[in-house]
């Protein structure tokens, strides 16, 4: 390509490539893996880690014990981990009503993963479903999950959504339901390959055995996040399990959507966090995140560089449009396997607010700056620790 600048060679490889990740993506959504098959009941466990959640808790556990799985074959563990606006309360009530509800406290141990690993060694069940305590799941959600452990699988990653249609009612949720469907079809997608890049502790589901078999959080309990992707990377790379998605929409969860634009770039600035792990954890996964990155800054500063004379405006364009065609084939896959039709509208202001809000996010994010649940993190980790002690509602039941 004689004449062209080097900005104009950086921006054709970097949209190239970013293209072809889409088509990979995309073609791993149909060679998809995870087909429901096993029908063994199982022992289970639902482990929900819960901070200051009084205002959903009730709703979540209501459908926890409204599933159509046997009642004497699961139980139900929250584990509220310092609250102090009666999340505790809420559930000792349900815990009075039934012997399925198990609570477990912590006195703010100051990450969800040291209150998860409290709930799974108290845990019974052969295999863990973990959950928000904001979210809702379907009827179906744990014999769904369940029925995805054939011979070999460790990790099961469930699909989740935000909101419900009734619950879009303007941009700013457009916006964030648009984002969430094309990161959990990249993981649809990227696990149709038989390398899962990522996942979401709002619906994921594990044996007990191969969580102990990795370590569990041993390794990553200092990092506020990645209690979800940070443990499926190290069942991955063990190479003892499999890792499936489930598809089918009884498995589904859905998530309320984030109150306003500043907690929506708290939640992906704490993911993004994680990124510095990452590039140990999966270099494949690292390098896209850093390639959307570039290409995303890139596209922030085409029209400068247009006009600078350093880029040709139909180059950018070209490019530009690659970029976008890739993510709306990406976006289209998983809206096919939402349902979701709807969210259709919002993708244009998505593609164009995405780019200043993937590099914002990435820069934040990889500082590890952000607040969650009120507490102040710089690289990943709290800026202040607090001890930790534990107590248990109720006798261990082992």
């Amino acid at each position: 390509m004689p004449g062209l600048s080097a900005p104009e060679y950086l921006l054709a490889f970097c949209a190239l490539t970013y293209l072809l990740g889409a088509c990979w993506f995309v073609i791993g959504m149909r060679c998809h893996r995870g087909h429901a098959n096993a029908e063994r009941v199982q022992l289970v466990s639902v482990v929900v880690a819960a901070r200051d959640e009084a205002a959903h808790i009730a709703s979540c556990l209501r459908a926890l014990l409204a599933q159509d799985y046997p009642q004497d074959s699961y139980e139900i563990i929250i584990v509220d981990d310092g609250s102090t606006d009666g999340t505790g309360h809420i559930v000792r009530e349900f815990n009075e009503e039934t012997v399925f509800v198990q609570l477990l406290r912590t006195e703010g141990s100051g990450s969800k993963k040291a209150a998860l690993s409290l709930g799974i060694a108290e845990a019974r069940g052969e295999v863990i479903l973990t959950t928000d305590a904001d979210c809702q799941v379907a009827p179906g959600w744990i014999r769904g999950m369940l029925s995805h452990f054939a011979d070999g699988v460790g990790m099961v990653i469930g699909f989740s959504q935000i909101g419900s249609p009734s619950e879009i009612k303007g941009w700013r949720q457009g916006y964030e339901a648009v984002d969430f469907t094309c990161l959990m079809a990249c993981i649809w997608g990227s696990a149709g390959w038989g390398h899962p890049m990522a996942a979401s502790g709002q619906n994921l589901a594990f044996l007990r055995e191969a969580f102990f078999d990795v370590g569990g959080y041993e390794k990553i309990m200092h990092r506020a996040s990645g209690d979800d992707v940070l443990l499926m990377q190290a069942m991955r790379r063990s190479g003892r399990w499999s890792i499936v998605f489930a598809d089918q929409p009884a498995t589904f969860v859905r998530h309320p959507v984030a109150g306003s634009w500043g907690g929506l770039f708290g939640q992906r600035s704490r993911w993004a966090s994680n990124a510095p792990v990452l590039a140990r954890l999966d270099p494949l996964f690292f390098g896209y995140m850093l390639l959307t990155y570039a290409l995303n800054w890139a596209t922030l500063m085409a029209p400068l560089l247009c006009l600078a004379s350093l880029l040709d405006p139909l180059w950018t364009l070209g490019a530009v449009g690659a970029k976008v065609w890739g993510e709306w084939n990406v976006f289209n896959g998983g809206i096919l396997l939402s349902g979701r039709r709807e969210l259709r509208r919002y993708f244009p202001l998505w593609a164009l607010l995405q780019p200043l809000h993937v590099v914002l996010v990435g820069s934040v994010g990889c500082l590890g700056i952000f607040r969650w649940k009120g507490r102040v993190h710089l690289w990943g980790r709290r800026v202040r620790r607090a001890g930790t002690n534990v107590e248990l509602s109720q006798p261990s039941r082992r």
